[in-house]
């Protein structure tokens, strides 16, 4: 009886001491898969189970690919492989393709797993329309107009001041008094004179105040009897714009020519003097989205074949945010789409250009039908 109570004890004490020592490792094992979990910075990525630093990825993405392209490199206007790498990583996280990538895919919208459309990230991350040299103010007038001096955004008080800044950051050479007159206040002859000389007035007295700067002070400037701003205290987007346009023609480089092209683009922020209806503004607003379009095609079809996805990055920021009825850029992206096989987003391309044009009751033309059947058949 005693040998068998010794015995009995002796197999006891190995089995308990295994089950401490598995119970202590499952422990273990607990705390590290929960610390791994809640680590900062990390986020988990779906099913796959990938993490990553997202904003030090992006960033990393962002200053290699700033060495990668020679037009990034002369020109910084794309950010297109940080922005695709973004795409990529929110696509697998949400479990739905890529929009302009590697994917079949639309170009505007990707879709929830209820079938809905849903807007999608812009396939181009854009820098600001352009930094003001220091010292200046920041006149930009490409799109919604602003004017602003170290940050700090300035107005003015009488309608007749902006009317004047309005008309003289589209005229960098100046303009005449009469024709200041003409333009801006045709019908009322006997008070145009003073209305001009209460805007000049106010104007420096505004911009003075703003830099600091002393009393005989002139902002608004006359040369040989032309009224103009003085580019020594601003910086004007539509001028950089305009001189982007001639370089783009006259360049002898192709680099040179192609950060031209780019750099108007990134300008290209919106309509010329977007909220303006004053009929003096439409013709000179109509130009510059021409030659906005013209710099998107040519720059797409000049990085057609060495990089067809900074082609479509130029196409997809023209029909968003320059001419969504433009069926010359349509075509030319569904080209490039089909030319990559993208069959599916050839066919929303379509549609979405159908949609844009029914906003103004119009149709896709034959020549669009012939690009898009052409891929689709």
């Amino acid at each position: 009886m005693e040998h068998r109570v010794r015995g009995s004890s002796d197999v006891k004490q190995p089995l308990g001491a295994a089950l401490l020592f598995g119970l202590a490792v499952m422990l273990l094992a607990a705390m590290l898969i929960l610390r791994r979990r809640f680590r900062p910075g990390l986020t988990v990525a779906g099913p796959s189970g990938r993490r990553c630093d997202r904003k030090a990825h992006i960033g990393n993405v962002a200053a290699a690919s700033s060495t990668t392209s020679e037009l990034d490199t002369v020109a910084p206007g794309f950010i297109a492989g940080a922005s695709r790498a973004l795409q990529a990583e929110e696509m697998a996280e949400a479990d739905v393709p890529q929009l302009d990538g590697k994917s079949e895919t639309g170009t505007g919208e990707r879709s929830t797993a209820e079938g809905t459309a849903v807007a999608a990230p812009t396939a181009t991350l854009m820098v600001p329309g352009f930094m003001a040299a220091p010292g200046k103010a920041k006149a930009e007038v490409l799109g919604v107009p602003r004017l602003s001096y170290d940050g700090v955004e300035l107005s003015f008080g009488r309608a007749e001041a902006s009317d004047l800044f309005a008309l003289l950051s589209t005229a960098q050479e100046g303009l005449s008094t009469q024709t200041i007159i003409d333009t801006l206040w045709p019908g009322d002859v006997d008070r145009a004179g003073r209305l001009l000389e209460s805007a000049v007035r106010q104007l420096n007295q505004v911009m003075r105040q703003a830099l600091g700067l002393a009393v005989g002070v002139r902002f608004v400037m006359k040369t040989r009897q032309r009224r103009h701003l003085a580019a020594a205290y601003f910086d004007v987007d539509y001028w950089r714009f305009e001189e982007a346009f001639v370089r783009a023609g006259t360049a002898e480089d192709k680099s040179a020519r192609l950060a031209a092209l780019q750099e108007m683009l990134t300008l290209y922020q919106g309509p010329l003097l977007d909220g303006r209806d004053a009929l003096w503004v439409l013709p000179l607003r109509q130009a510059a989205q021409i030659h906005a379009v013209d710099a998107a095609a040519r720059l797409a079809e000049a990085r057609r074949k060495e990089d067809p996805d900074h082609a479509l990055d130029a196409l997809m920021l023209a029909v968003e945010r320059i001419d969504p009825y433009s069926e010359m850029l349509w075509c030319q992206l569904m080209t490039i789409q089909g030319e990559l096989g993208r069959t599916s987003a050839v066919r929303r391309s379509f549609g979405l250009l159908k949609e844009r044009l029914a906003e103004i009751d119009a149709a896709p033309s034959s020549e669009v039908r012939q690009v898009c059947d052409r891929f689709l058949r």
